[in-house]
């Protein structure tokens, strides 16, 4: 059956650092999505883009020109920035000075020569208005510069001064510290792994098939019994559940298959729809026992289903406000695993299901992100689906030697200083072996890496 979404698991370290694109939404604990498809995603999103696309194409190339903003004004200057500014605006005017001065002079020379003392003393005094106009003119041309330059250095430093990015700091606007409230602690441990993406790196695959625009791409979480994320995929939205399923690493899969009672049998359950894998011709339809009792014991079913949904709060309310209308018992369905893709499903992002195996295995898979590929994705179908995070196994290494790590297991040994005791190989073969042969009246089982 649906549970609730999955919890935010503990961090494991990642094999590389490498980043790939990311998009869709944010995923936050306990938020669930609507009910959607592949298609539907895909198609919502194409129309959007071809909306904007016609909003933008609606203004020609010759009125556009007639909006261009400049951000010049925005942008912050250093100080050297603007004296080199200011410096070269008074230079140009200085240069302007120059040239009238000049000006005047030759003007002064080309007077005529045979106008007598008396205009040459006319000519040295308007040659000296002149200068002495130009000399004021630089000068007060450089103080206002410096004034300008004084005027915009102090409105800057206050727009420093006012400017506050808030949305960076730990404090909110009513005084209270983010990192000591419940909810700032949970919305970033949920953001921390958004942040903190390392992709695994891929095997190498032969003969490289391009993907098809525009495709989807999904991110599927996988959590353990434990609500611990253990592996995550990057899923094509036409890949087969199956090509998802042979992924799936668990470590039951190794034990069963030492013990030589593999099962190939599983399912998953998804939005009330039992998804089997009937590839091999020796599995088993976990579904059909499932779907024979909700039919056939009905009435136990719901109430049963009603206690999942409910839990103790449905038994306060029948003794306070009588029997209660009862919910209605989803229609259980049952598909074929290999013969359904992703783009076939309908799902919610951020719901938790269920993928069961070995009989009574049981993992959580969340869908937790849905985006359109991008150029920077891999464009080879079939590294898809791609691994993106895995768990590090933990190891226990042998209590003898505290070595090398453990290949057996053993319960009630007697040369042990613990029960549940880890041993290598060599250590248990000096231990256990005499001439030979294993000499132990306990149980002693393959160990295998949690």
């Amino acid at each position: 059956m649906r549970s609730e979404s999955s919890e935010q698991s503990e961090s494991s370290e990642q094999v590389t650092t490498s980043g790939i694109p990311r998009g869709g939404p944010i995923y936050l604990p306990n938020m669930v999505g609507h009910v959607s498809t592949v298609d539907e995603f895909q198609s919502s999103f194409l129309n959007l883009l071809e909306d904007l696309d016609a909003h933008l194409s609606l203004e020609s190339p010759s009125s556009s020109h007639q909006y261009d903003i400049s951000i010049d004004t925005l942008k912050i200057y250093t100080e050297e920035e603007l004296t080199d500014m200011a410096m070269k605006e008074a230079f140009q005017e200085d240069d302007f000075s120059q040239n009238e001065l000049e000006k005047a002079l030759d003007a002064s020379h080309t007077e005529d020569p045979l106008a007598g003392n008396g205009g040459t003393t006319k000519r040295k005094r308007a040659v000296k208005k002149t200068v002495k106009k130009t000399v004021k003119k630089t000068e007060d041309a450089y103080i206002a510069k410096v004034e300008e330059l004084a005027k915009l250095k102090q409105k800057q430093d206050e727009d420093k001064a006012a400017v506050r990015l808030h949305c960076f700091s730990k404090t909110c606007e009513n005084g209270e510290d983010v990192s000591t409230s419940p909810e700032g602690l949970e919305q970033m441990q949920s953001l921390r792994s958004i942040d903190n993406y390392a992709l695994v790196k891929p095997s190498e695959i032969q003969g490289p098939v391009d993907l098809l625009f525009p495709e989807v791409i999904l991110c599927v979480e996988i959590y353990n019994s434990r609500k611990v994320k253990t592996q995550e995929f990057l899923v094509l939205g036409r890949q087969m559940l199956t090509e998802l399923r042979d992924k799936i690493h668990c470590l039951t899969d190794h034990v069963m298959e030492k013990a030589g009672t593999y099962d190939p049998s599983g399912y998953f359950l998804i939005e009330d729809v039992f998804h089997n894998d009937l590839r091999n011709s020796s599995a088993t339809d976990y579904s059909k026992p499932i779907l024979e009792w909700l039919w056939n014991s009905n009435d136990e079913a719901l109430k049963k289903w009603e206690c999942i949904l409910t839990g103790d709060s449905l038994q306060k309310q029948k003794a306070v406000l009588g029997e209660a209308k009862p919910k209605d018992l989803p229609r259980f369905v049952s598909a074929d695993m290999h013969s359904t893709r992703f783009c076939d499903l309908r799902f919610r992002l951020g719901a938790s299901y269920l993928y069961c195996h070995q009989g009574a295995c049981k993992h959580m898979i969340v869908i937790r992100d849905m985006r359109l590929t991008h150029p920077e994705d891999l464009q080879n179908r079939a590294a898809y689906p791609r691994v993106v995070y895995q768990s590090k196994p933990r190891v226990q290494k042998c209590c003898v030697c505290k070595i090398y790590r453990a290949t057996k297991f053993a319960l009630d040994d007697k040369w042990a200083k613990e029960n549940y005791s880890y041993f290598c190989a060599t250590c248990f073969a000096l231990l256990h072996y005499e001439g030979g042969s294993l000499s132990c009246d306990f149980p002693v089982y393959d160990y295998v890496y949690e």
